[in-house]
């Protein structure tokens, strides 16, 4: 059973119920995420709404008080109350209709403001309070409006004598023959130049408006709205029957179970306050939370149902291919992790063996192909197969029935350290790209030799060559740029047929040939290298003149017509075979000078010239081939007469000096070179034929003869050239060393 298990667990159907059960819980865990956070924000929606609610209440209320107190203001400044509060008691029975009118203006200004229950204006010289309705003393006002027994008349007199200028407190009021704490505005009353107060105004607030204004506003019957002011003494509520301050606090203590919000007033120093049970709202959030429980159990039910139905389908594909790849699996170590795994194993075996399988036939088509091509221009092709019976089976497109044939000589470069093999494969694919833009081309080695054979378009027939020559030398400057090697290319003319191509081959190979015994780089036509119908000819004038250089050991002038006479037979375009004749019959020319027993030794047998120059195959081979002869034939002539005539030099150097001595570049180097030996040599066998140096003696003669011009009234100047001086100085140091005296000296002195 954990076997089971374990192949289970490893099955691309289980991978797949794991995923869709994990894309399934997302959608869960983000609504239960949702519901988490319905709390806070139905907490945040409430204390919006309460917050929207105190402001409206608020603005009402504050918009009241602001009309109260600009109220007030215009009567501190009504001129009958300012005379009212100017009256004394020696004056007040003379004005009592004023004080009547007084009264009546206080009727009106009452009218106007339903907010306040009454005006009074208490007057501190008479002791007497106006009102609206009534002027009496302050004792009996006390009686008929404010008297309770918590709160005093002296109480009372004390608060209205309260020199604040403007306040909000808290008085009981007689309101409709009952008695009740309101709010009364206070504000002191003073007269034109007097300090003290004249009086004060006292407009008690309308609390059943207030009360009214509370209970209409929403919400207001599931919770409570206190006014309080800035004692936290509670001025207003909606609820009269309960305890205000006790209930507040027990809000205030009771957070989790209520929200509380409050304002501050811009009016007065009064806060507005709202407390409501949160389970008014929670039991919304409730509904809430059970819809979401039920929609997710039926989710996980469906999803459950879902991901069964739909891993059962998509298995179904993946299980046939694996049955199929298990009749043809092989032998692999291990075990695939999942039928994916599985299948991408098998699917990139297959993938690999065709693959594989493909490279191998292309290796084949190519070695048939080169095979094929091989013998084709070898002219060893079957003769019974047609031209497109060999392209359907060496899948090669003839684009007609027109070839050229090129044949590529290349050497990698000494420095570019790249193999033979690998040149000719950069060659081919260079150039096959660049011909192959216009005309077919296909290449193949011809016993070590890069062939290429070219099928020309019926629409580029006229411009073929230069399509060519054009590839080519692209290709030639790339492949230099690029890779620092070279080619030479030769190319046949103009095939018809699979039977010209053998033609074109022999073409291109003799201009390859040409080019290569030539040495000319770049490309070459078979049409350009027709050899002339002529023959070489070396004269027996020029044939003498050799062997009588050869013979006296002058190398340099035997090394320089040899060159005339390579550079006139290379000249006349003859045949390669020409040309080797021609070469083999220099070599003997010079081994004609050469004695027999010298040729006859053991060097010469072990050379065999005639046999290295028949292998040459470049102008430059059979250079080198012909002045290693060159050299060694007048290297031994020079060696004969050195040893034949050192006995002689002595007399035969005294003579050239005496000839030469006017020759102001005479020296014992320019003597050596010119009897073919040293400068050492020669001045030691001088010395041993005069007893002096060389070098001494050219310069006595030279001293003599310079004596007898001036004996002769040549002058010094004129002399030191005559006796071959570089100059006058070198002269007049050179006289003096020998003769102890300058020549002017000896000029004066004769």
């Amino acid at each position: 059973m954990v076997r089971n298990w374990k192949q289970w667990s490893r099955s691309v159907a289980f991978k797949w119920i794991v995923s869709y059960a994990v894309i399934m819980i997302i959608p869960v865990l983000i609504s239960a995420v949702v519901y988490m956070q319905t709390r806070e924000i139905v907490e945040y929606e409430i204390r919006r709404a309460s917050n929207a609610m105190l402001n409206q209440v608020k603005y009402v209320i504050d918009n009241e008080l602001k009309q109260t107190e600009k109220l007030a203001a215009q009567l501190s400044i009504d001129p009958e109350i300012k005379r009212f509060l100017e009256l004394g008691s020696d004056t007040e029975s003379a004005h009592s209709f004023q004080v009547y009118q007084t009264g009546q203006e206080l009727s009106k200004y009452k009218a106007l403001n339903d907010f306040i229950q009454g005006i009074y204006i208490y007057s501190n010289p008479l002791n007497k309070v106006l009102s609206s309705e009534t002027y009496a003393d302050a004792a009996m006002f006390y009686e008929v409006t404010h008297r309770t027994p918590p709160f005093t008349y002296e109480m009372w007199l004390n608060a209205v004598r309260d020199p604040g200028r403007k306040l909000y407190r808290q008085m009981p009021v007689m309101d409709a023959g009952r008695m009740g704490e309101t709010v009364v505005f206070q504000q002191s009353l003073t007269n034109k130049g007097v300090g003290r107060p004249a009086g004060t105004l006292m407009m008690p607030i309308n609390r059943n408006k207030i009360q009214h204004m509370l209970e209409n506003v929403d919400w207001v019957n599931q919770g409570r709205i206190v006014i309080m002011d800035e004692h936290d003494q509670v001025l207003f509520q909606n609820r009269q029957e309960e305890t205000v301050p006790a209930a507040y606090l027990a809000a205030s203590n009771e957070a989790p179970e209520s929200i509380i919000s409050s304002l501050d007033s811009d009016t007065a120093r009064w806060r507005y306050v709202s407390v409501f049970p949160a389970d008014i709202f929670w039991e919304k959030a409730r509904q809430i939370r059970n819809l979401n429980l039920l929609g997710l159990l039926l989710c996980c039910l469906i999803g459950a149902g879902g991901i069964s139905y739909f891993a059962r389908k998509n298995y179904g594909p993946v299980r046939e291919l694996v049955h199929v790849f298990s009749r043809f699996k092989k032998d692999r170590e291990g075990s695939p992790t999942d039928e994916y795994t599985f299948i991408r194993e098998n699917v990139l075996a297959a993938l690999q063996e065709r693959e594989e399988m493909n490279i191998r036939q292309d290796q084949q088509l190519r070695v048939l192909q080169g095979y094929y091509l091989s013998r084709l221009l070898k002219g060893q092709a079957e003769e019974s197969m047609s031209m497109d019976e060999a392209a359907r089976i060496y899948r090669m497109n003839w684009k007609s029935d027109q070839y050229a044939v090129l044949l590529f000589h290349m050497e990698p470069g000494q420095d570019s350290g790249i193999a033979l093999d690998l040149v000719q494969f950069i060659v081919s694919n260079i150039v096959t790209d660049l011909i192959g833009q216009r005309h077919g081309i296909h290449f193949t080695d011809l016993d070590g030799m890069l062939g290429a054979l070219i099928n020309i378009h019926p629409e580029h027939a006229f411009s073929w060559k230069d399509d060519v020559e054009e590839a080519l030398s692209e290709a030639l400057e790339f492949i230099g740029r690029r890779y620092r090697l070279a080619f030479a290319a030769a190319g046949s003319g103009l095939q018809a047929g699979l039977k010209g191509i053998h033609q074109g081959f022999l073409q291109a190979l003799e201009a390859q040939e040409f080019s290569l015994l030539l040495e000319e780089s770049g490309f070459i036509w078979y049409e350009e290298i027709k050899p002339e119908e002529t023959d070489y000819y070396v004269s027996m004038n020029d044939e003498m003149i050799l062997i009588n250089l050869i013979k006296s050991g002058e190398l340099d002038k035997a090394t320089g017509m040899i060159d005339g006479l390579m550079a006139h037979i290379f000249g006349q375009h003859a045949s390669i075979d020409m040309i080797r004749c021609a070469m083999i019959d220099l070599a003997s020319t010079m081994m004609k000078s050469i004695p027999p027993e010298v040729r006859r030794s053991p060097v010469w047998e072990e050379r065999r010239p005639v046999k290295r120059l028949l292998a040459c195959s470049t102008r430059a081979d059979f250079r080198q081939e012909l002045m290693e002869i060159v050299t060694l034939v007048c290297g031994s002539v020079n060696e004969r007469l050195s040893l034949a005539s050192n006995q002689g030099i002595g007399s035969q150097v005294e003579e050239y000096v005496k000839a030469h001595y006017a020759d102001d570049n005479l020296s014992v180097s320019q003597i050596g070179a010119h009897f073919g030996i040293t400068p050492q040599y020669v001045s030691k066998l001088f010395k041993e034929h005069a007893g002096q140096g060389l070098h001494d003696f050219i310069s006595q003669y030279r001293i003599g003869r310079a004596k007898a011009h001036l004996d002769q009234g040549t002058s010094i100047d004129e002399t030191a050239v005559k006796a071959g001086f570089s100059s006058s100085s070198a002269f007049i140091r050179v006289f003096k060393k020998y003769e102890g005296i300058t020549p002017g000296k000896y000029k004066s002195i004769q």
